[in-house]
């Protein structure tokens, strides 16, 4: 996806935090620094295992979240109390469904993202295990290059500005990394309690560690 196209993503509102539902919107990415280049684009999704090594606490906060398991609210038989409230079939398996994913997984569609693998496709599965959920790429943008800038950074222990890795793919953290999915344009979107950035940013998300070595 590139800067200035309307994008269909998967609304994860409940209307409580940053749980997970089921939903569909669209939103029109602005093409800032570090936002995602998309297919063919400069850099590709490498999933969230490659963040751990650098990142090691954030990685296992985050893999506590909803937002990890993001994909699990699509299978049948999942979140069916949201389902109902929202009139989607409880029953229907939603893994498959594009709408869906988009925002239920990483990247996918784009770059090196989330693929539905082909039944008994093993290698295909096991990228798409990596790829399910809500990663670290999902909000700081897909990190083929910018993984490369963070382990020179911890093998020299050197200094860094951040926009050395805006230059390398990743994605500003402010209110447009949520609002691609979080927005009222989807089914399960409660106008009661729409999302507000600034009270629900901290909340279902990772713990977030010093950065000692940025400028």
């Amino acid at each position: 996806m590139k800067g200035g196209v309307a994008r269909r993503t998967t609304v994860l509102l409940t209307g409580v935090g940053l749980s997970l539902g089921i939903g569909i919107s669209w939103a029109r990415v602005s093409g800032d620094p570090g936002e995602p280049a998309g297919k063919g684009g400069k850099f590709s999704y490498v999933g969230a295992t490659a963040c751990k090594k650098c990142h090691l606490k954030e990685h296992k906060s985050w893999e506590k979240t909803k937002m990890a398991h993001a994909i699990e609210t699509l299978k049948p038989g999942q979140a069916v109390e949201m389902k109902k409230k929202f009139k989607l079939d409880p029953e229907k398996d939603y893994t498959q469904d594009a709408s869906c994913l988009a925002c239920h997984t990483t990247g996918y569609g784009e770059e090196g993202g989330y693929a539905v693998p082909a039944a008994g496709d093993d290698k295909a599965a096991k990228k798409a295990e990596k790829l399910a959920g809500v990663g670290c790429e999902s909000c700081h943008g897909p990190g083929s290059e910018y993984v490369k800038i963070f382990e020179d950074i911890q093998k020299t222990e050197r200094k860094y500005k951040v926009e050395e890795l805006y230059s390398a793919g990743l994605k500003k953290m402010d209110a447009g990394a949520c609002t691609n999915c979080h927005n009222d344009k989807g089914p399960t979107f409660d106008p009661a309690k729409p999302f507000d950035f600034e009270k629900q940013k901290t909340q279902d998300a990772h713990e977030v560690q010093p950065l000692k070595q940025r400028e």
